[in-house]
């Protein structure tokens, strides 16, 4: 176990060839400070980069200039650092609605069949609402965006779902919703889709018809028609999403914290990307403390507590401090059994190490600053 401290960052040390990096982990470990701080850097560094983002922090938004942007628009972020480097950083804060969209008007087969989908009264409520859209949406839009090669290198802050691995299932999910026998049965005739369903004129239906209107399973099985045609046609002519995530392309950078829950949630979700075949290029455990010596022997501390103190106020002091040391103490060495718990599961994977930042940062010039606080635990 050794730790080098380190002026470059993960990407760095990755494959010269990655035009895409997915950040991944579990929930509320900062993961989209650290997107956002590796594209920044990257940029400093030289590539024109784009970070893309579901759900920034407010003052994390503002520095990246989202503060009353429009979603789906790529905004350009300016810094002195930029603006001395040949890079350039832009950054696009993810709206599924958006990505829909486009990918209606792309692959549509007429424009009359875009219209009709994009005004069926279920196609909001479907894209807004259904499980794994917006992580669905998520890998479009890095497919849309790699096609169409305007960047070196993408940046994708994944959705912060309950259970990170939606993320990779979501378009097999979405796959299932347009291909399942059910939603063929109601794209080939309401009526006979109904009767096999089993709703027939019965109160299901009746219920349907008071939320939907009286078109309700006509609707629907005119959206699901259409829209599965387009995500064909998508499917076809861009290629399947396992294959880019796959690639030499793409890779992934996973954060977590060294709190023993996200560890075990982060080891098996790097389980599962290996298994899937995706190129993990390291991770990084953020928010961490160094390791804390032995607090000294109490007979050092009291002659100086007692000498700022006094005499009473010196046991209550030094009882304070030994509780409050050994508790610095626990959490330096958790950021060290998070080391040893995943370089024992993935002995050739690289880690990193970002401090515990108080206040979080939440400007570029905090960005800027901890893209040179990255600490090489292993690699």
């Amino acid at each position: 176990m050794h730790a080098n401290p380190s002026t470059s960052d993960p990407l760095r040390h990755a494959q010269p060839q990655r035009q895409l990096v997915l950040c991944v982990g579990p929930g509320g470990v900062g993961k989209t400070t650290t997107a956002a701080t590796l594209a920044l850097a990257a940029a400093v560094g030289g590539k024109k980069v784009l970070v893309v983002t579901i759900d920034p922090s407010r003052r994390l938004g503002q520095a990246l200039g989202f503060e009353n942007a429009r979603a789906g628009a790529e905004l350009p972020v300016e810094s002195p650092a930029l603006a001395a480097s040949s890079g350039s950083l832009h950054a696009l804060l993810l709206d599924g609605r958006v990505v829909f969209d486009r990918l209606v008007r792309a692959y549509a087969s007429s424009p009359e069949q875009a219209a009709a989908i994009v005004g069926n009264p279920i196609y909001r409520a479907t894209t807004e609402n259904l499980g794994g859209a917006l992580e669905y949406a998520a890998i479009a839009q890095l497919q849309l965006l790699h096609a169409e090669g305007r960047y070196d290198l993408i940046v994708l802050d994944t959705p912060p779902t309950a259970n990170a691995l939606d993320f990779l299932a979501a378009p097999e999910r979405i796959g299932e919703l347009v291909n399942n026998p059910a939603t063929r049965l109601l794209t080939g005739g309401g009526k006979l889709g109904s009767k096999i369903l089993g709703i027939g004129n019965g109160i299901v239906l009746k219920t349907l018809a008071k939320i939907g209107g009286g078109d309700f399973l006509t609707d629907l099985g005119a959206f699901l028609r259409d829209f599965s045609e387009v995500l064909e046609a998508y499917r076809s002519r861009a290629g399947d999403f396992s294959e880019l995530l796959t690639s030499a392309d793409c890779g992934v950078i996973l954060t977590t914290s060294a709190s023993p829950f996200s560890v075990r949630e982060a080891l098996q979700f790097l389980g599962v990307l290996v298994e899937r075949g995706l190129r993990v290029d390291g991770v990084i455990l953020n928010r961490v403390l160094p390791p804390f010596a032995p607090l000294p022997a109490s007979e050092l501390l009291r002659p100086a507590l007692v000498h700022q103190l006094g005499e009473a106020a010196c046991e209550p002091a030094l009882a304070r401090i030994t509780r409050a040391y050994a508790g610095l103490r626990a959490e330096g060495e958790r950021g060290l059994e998070a080391v040893r718990a995943i370089a024992q599961a993935f002995p050739d994977l690289r880690i990193w190490a970002l401090p515990r930042e108080e206040p979080p940062p939440t400007s570029l010039d905090d960005l800027h600053r901890l893209g040179q606080l990255f600490v090489a635990l292993r690699g």
